[in-house]
């Protein structure tokens, strides 16, 4: 077991640009091999952010969004799910999991679930996404994937053989549930995903707070991002600090170089899918770089 806080937590709500609001919701804990999440970044540099256990992994966190827009509610990933072997699980260093058990434990209905984004179609993002019995988890709402992820995962491309959860994105099709957009759709006022592609052919990130000037009196004007893996720890903010994981690193590279000078520039408060400490921050730019904002 981890030495961390408590496998289930929620974080207090954040109201951004249209009156979204934003909670983290902590769905358990993996432990990805340091030397595949960071690639060819040298350890002594990554070795000054964080450090392993004594197998060389890393402690990170399964964290999801729940969303609030209007009178609807967004999931956004559904972690590592209920279907690994405890094989899996031991190698992996997973405890939890679960996203409905994990919405269950801080008070939430997984049945209120409107939307569920799946950011791609890896295992600790789309683990979740079917019960034991192959049943969509969330029975009412539409799961939202990038069309050229969903061809992907159907493709036959030897890389990507048995690592994208194709049964499950299935089951979801079948049940008539499954939504697959392409590029950039909004799907509530104030919540919208963009195809970043770089780790996946169809990775998408989630950007939040109506851009559309209005609103109520008094009412909050920041936007945030969810950038999927993207950027999946706040240890990745230098933008040329790719994983072995990514499939393309070189547009991941160039989506990164813009996203994270306009999240520095824009005020952006960002959500970082594994990371293991407070969420969400603010970067800023400095002559090394970007790093976190330190608060006011």
């Amino acid at each position: 077991m981890s030495d961390g806080p408590p496998l289930h937590e929620i974080s207090s709500a954040r109201r951004y640009a249209g009156g979204v609001t934003v909670r983290v919701v902590r769905a358990g804990w993996f432990r990805p091999d340091a030397g595949g999440f960071f690639g060819v970044v040298p350890a002594p540099l990554w070795r000054r952010v964080t450090s392993t256990d004594d197998r060389g992994r890393l402690l990170c966190r399964l964290n999801l969004l729940l969303i609030e827009a209007g009178t609807k509610r967004i999931l956004v990933e559904t972690g590592t799910g209920v279907r690994m072997s405890d094989k899996d699980r031991d190698i992996k260093g997973v405890e939890g999991g679960d996203p409905a058990a994990a919405l269950r434990a801080v008070g939430e209905d997984p049945e209120s679930i409107d939307f569920v984004v799946v950011t791609h179609l890896h295992y600790d993002h789309a683990g979740g996404m079917v019960d034991e019995a192959g049943r969509p988890l969330f029975p009412r709402a539409r799961y939202v994937v990038q069309r050229d992820e969903a061809e992907a995962a159907r493709g036959d491309e030897l890389r990507l053989a048995g690592i994208m959860e194709a049964e499950q994105l299935e089951a979801v099709r079948a049940a008539g549930q499954l939504a697959e957009v392409a590029g950039e759709v909004e799907i509530m006022d104030g919540v919208t995903v963009t195809r970043t592609g770089g780790h996946t052919r169809g990775s998408q990130a989630v950007l939040i707070g109506s851009s559309r000037p209005g609103g109520r009196a008094g009412d909050s004007t920041e936007r945030a991002i969810f950038f999927g893996d993207l950027i999946p720890t706040r240890w990745q903010l230098p933008v040329r600090w790719t994983s072995a994981y990514d499939d393309y690193p070189i547009d991941a590279v160039e989506v990164r170089s813009e996203l994270v000078p306009r999240a520095a520039a824009e005020g952006w408060w960002c959500y970082f899918t594994h990371d293991p400490g407070d969420l969400p921050i603010q970067i800023e730019a400095t002559e090394k770089g970007f790093r976190v904002r330190e608060p006011a």
